[in-house]
């Protein structure tokens, strides 16, 4: 059953972006990229100190993404041979 949503109409027509209003907008791009590389370079941060204080439970981790990550690899290509055949 197809349903309609109006869209509620405004007074005001519409406007052109200020140099102001796309100041504003650049601004808090800037702060949200620093922002998320502020968070990156602790995350890395923070996982140099975990594998410094526990270096054999992450080279099980890493053993571990990788042969999940081969698992699926072969899976796929294998899946992809199997239906050219």
């Amino acid at each position: 059953m197809p349903t309609v949503a109006e869209a509620a109409r405004t007074a005001e027509p519409c406007r052109w972006p200020t140099i102001d209003s796309v100041e504003e907008s650049l601004r808090q791009a800037r702060q949200a990229v620093n922002t998320a590389r502020h968070a990156a370079e602790d995350a890395m941060g923070e996982a140099t100190q975990d594998i410094r204080r526990r270096p054999l439970r992450a080279v099980g981790a890493a053993a571990m993404v990788g042969v999940f990550v081969g698992a699926l690899v072969g899976f796929g290509v294998g899946w992809v041979a199997r239906k050219r055949c």
